[in-house]
C-alpha cells in the first residue's frame, strides 16, 4: 500500500460516543492503532487527521473504510468497495436458521411482531376511517411503539379531500398509484405514481384525485392533533418553492449491485425526514443496523424480513417498521428483484449502516 492511499481500517463505520464541546481527531489514513482516531501514524503519508468538535453529546458513525467524502463521518462509501452489496455470510445464515417464522396477528392482515419492537404489517384497508373523499389508515404510530416516525395511507376517490394541517409536523407523501393534484395552501403539484411531495410544518394541504389515488404519508414527528378545514389556513413557504420529486434514473445512487434514489430531502426543505426509492436484487443483505427510525413499503417482489430471533415474509403492499439500532436483514426471494420505498427520521442516507 503506497503512502498516498488510505488503508481500510474497517469495512463498516465505527459507532462512537462523543461529548458536546470536546474536540476529536479522526484518522484519515487508516494506519492508526487507535481507530477511528488519530495516533500520529500518518506522519509519512499525504494524509492529515480531520479535527472536529462535537455539536452535542450523542453516538455517531465515523468512517472506517477511509473512502468517505464527508470525513470524518460515514457516507456509505464502504458499500462501493466491492462489486456486490454485503450479503449474509454462510455463518450468519446458519446461525439464524432457528429464527421463528411469525404469522400476522390478524390472519391474512395485521402485524407480525419481530424483535425489539420491529414489525411487518399487512394493512387491513377495511379499518380505514373516512373524511369526505379521503380515507385514512394508520400504519405506524406512537401506539405501535414508534418514537417520532408515523406513517399512514391516504386513499382519495375522484374528488377532493378536506384541507388537513399538521401544526408541528412535516409531512412527506409518496404516490403509489392514481393521478391528481396535491394542493399545498395556494400552490398545486401534480401527483403521479412514484412521486414524492413535501409539505412543511404548519402548511395546510388537500388532495384532489382525477383517478383514485393511493398515497403513503410519513408524518414526523407524530401529529398529536390534526386540523381539518374547508379552506387553506395559512401561506405556502416560498423559501422552498419546489416540493415535488419524481423518480429519475439518471440520478440513481449505486451501492454495489443495488440502487437507490433519494426523493425528498433537504433539497426541497425537508431537514428531518428523508424519503427514498430502492431496488434490491435476488439476495439477502448482511445483518446491520441504522441510527434512525425507518419505515419501508414493499412496492414489488417477495422476500423475508429477518431480525435476531424472528422472521416474517413480505410482499407488495406490506409495511416494515424498524426502530433505531434494531438489527435486521431484508431478503429478496424474487428472481426479478424487489422495489421498495423507504422513509427515515431523523434525516440521513439509506447507504449508512453499521
Amino acid at each position: 500500500m503506497s503512502n498516498d492511499e488510505p488503508v481500510i481500517a474497517k469495512p463498516k463505520p465505527y459507532l462512537v460516543p462523543v461529548k458536546q464541546g470536546n474536540r476529536y481527531a479522526w484518522c484519515a489514513c487508516g494506519r492508526s492503532k487507535a481507530q477511528p482516531f488519530c495516533d500520529g501514524s500518518h506522519s509519512n503519508t499525504v494524509f492529515k487527521p480531520v479535527l472536529f468538535t462535537a455539536a452535542k453529546t450523542e453516538d455517531i458513525l465515523l468512517c472506517g473504510c477511509k473512502h468517505t467524502r464527508s470525513g470524518p463521518y460515514c457516507d456509505g462509501a464502504h458499500n462501493n468497495l466491492q462489486d456486490t452489496y454485503e450479503e449474509a455470510s454462510e455463518a450468519e445464515i446458519t446461525a439464524m436458521k432457528a429464527a421463528k417464522l411469525v404469522a400476522r396477528n390478524g390472519g391474512a392482515t395485521g402485524k407480525a411482531l419481530l424483535d425489539g419492537g420491529a414489525y411487518v404489517l399487512t394493512p387491513d384497508f377495511a379499518a380505514a376511517t373516512h373524511k369526505g373523499a379521503l380515507s385514512v389508515l394508520s400504519l405506524i404510530a406512537h401506539v405501535d411503539g414508534a418514537e417520532d416516525l408515523s406513517l399512514c395511507r391516504f386513499a382519495v376517490t375522484q374528488g377532493c379531500s378536506p384541507w388537513r394541517q399538521h401544526k408541528c409536523s412535516d409531512t412527506v407523501l409518496f404516490v403509489i398509484s392514481g393521478k391528481g393534484v396535491v394542493h399545498i395552501e395556494d400552490t398545486a403539484f401534480e401527483a403521479t405514481p412514484e412521486t414524492g411531495i413535501f409539505i412543511r410544518m404548519g402548511e395546510a394541504f388537500r388532495i384532489e384525485a382525477a383517478q383514485d389515488l393511493q398515497i403513503v404519508a410519513a408524518i414526523c414527528p407524530h401529529a398529536e392533533a390534526v386540523l381539518w378545514s374547508d379552506q387553506p389556513t395559512g401561506s405556502f413557504d416560498q423559501q422552498f418553492p419546489e416540493r415535488r420529486v419524481s423518480v429519475d434514473h439518471t440520478k440513481t445512487n449505486v451501492m454495489a449491485d443495488r440502487f437507490y434514489q433519494v426523493l425528498v430531502d433537504n433539497r426541497v426543505g425537508s431537514t428531518q425526514v428523508t424519503q427514498f426509492i430502492g431496488e434490491v436484487p435476488l439476495s439477502r443483505a448482511a445483518f446491520h443496523r441504522h441510527l434512525y427510525e425507518e419505515a419501508i413499503v414493499i412496492l414489488s417482489g417477495e422476500g423475508m424480513m429477518w431480525t435476531e430471533n424472528c422472521r416474517a415474509p413480505v410482499s407488495p403492499g406490506d409495511v416494515i417498521y424498524l426502530p433505531p439500532r434494531q438489527g435486521h436483514s431484508l431478503e429478496c426471494t424474487s428472481n426479478e428483484g424487489m422495489r421498495l420505498m423507504g422513509v427515515f427520521y431523523p434525516a440521513g442516507s439509506p447507504a449508512i449502516n453499521y
